[in-house]
């Protein structure tokens, strides 16, 4: 597949997205506004619960594209790391005694002092294990979520850690042929989700983050949009979803 042409068609696409986008805002805001103000807002009609989630401060995020690093290429790689470790764009190290414990702080700490741009990685509660602990690799602070290409995993039996497998993405910029847009807040999100019937009006909301997705990756190359995480349980199931955080246009990704 030829990563430009791609790639323009992606961000031909959004733009025109962007560009409808602020038509609605600029046009049709104050009729939206009024709807809301005349009739029930949606959960207060539900028994939805959202009280583990946090009060939202409004963010504007845009597209971001980037490359899957090339480990071999890297001038400042740790001592620990040895060429054996490497398989271009991974680094598989295994611990035999000298590993660390399979604790939060302490791989944290191992993450921040030992691990390659460590400090750019942050624990991923959701999607850790018992037995296998996720970071994530950051953006400003916001996650690149469930992605092989942007995380570091420690795999372990017990309290030992026997395996880190890391991947990184590289030169991570805000697509310049698209906009800034305002990110939705958690209580918009839950809403298009019961609207859509994608969960009852029985769910709890357990956890809510912002971050980014990689919606195509080709050839060595990525591109990234905002979504929303979503922990959820919802009739005794407990799923995550990703969903988009700018546009309601984009797809609704589920894992259990």
């Amino acid at each position: 597949m030829d990563w430009k042409l791609t790639k323009s068609l992606y961000i031909v696409v959004f733009l025109l997205m962007n560009i409808a986008l602020i038509y609605i805002y600029m046009y049709e805001h104050r009729e939206a506004v009024d709807e809301i103000e005349q009739s029930p807002d949606i959960l207060s009609r539900t028994d939805i619960n959202m009280e583990n989630i946090e009060g939202y401060d409004p963010v504007e995020m845009n597209i971001l594209t980037g490359t899957i690093e090339d480990f071999t290429t890297a001038d400042d790689l740790p001592p620990e790391v040895e060429a054996d470790d490497l398989t271009g764009t991974k680094i598989t190290v295994e611990f035999e005694e000298s590993g660390p414990t399979m604790l939060e702080q302490n791989l944290e700490n191992y993450t921040d002092d030992y691990v390659y741009r460590g400090q750019e990685y942050k624990y991923d509660e959701v999607m850790s294990t018992p037995e296998q602990f996720v970071f994530n690799q950051v953006y400003e602070d916001f996650p690149i979520f469930n992605h092989e290409a942007a995380r570091i995993v420690f795999r372990g039996e017990g309290r030992q850690v026997k395996v880190m497998e890391q991947t990184r993405l590289t030169d991570l910029v805000e697509n310049e042929y698209t906009l800034d847009l305002p990110a939705k807040s958690p209580t918009e999100v839950v809403e298009e989700l019961y609207e859509l019937e994608k969960i009852s009006d029985e769910a709890v909301i357990n956890k809510a983050r912002l971050g980014y997705y990689i919606i195509l990756a080709d050839d060595g190359n990525v591109m990234l949009r905002p979504k929303w995480e979503l922990e959820i349980t919802d009739q005794e199931l407990t799923k995550t979803m990703y969903v988009d955080a700018t546009t309601d246009s984009g797809e609704i990704i589920e894992s259990e």
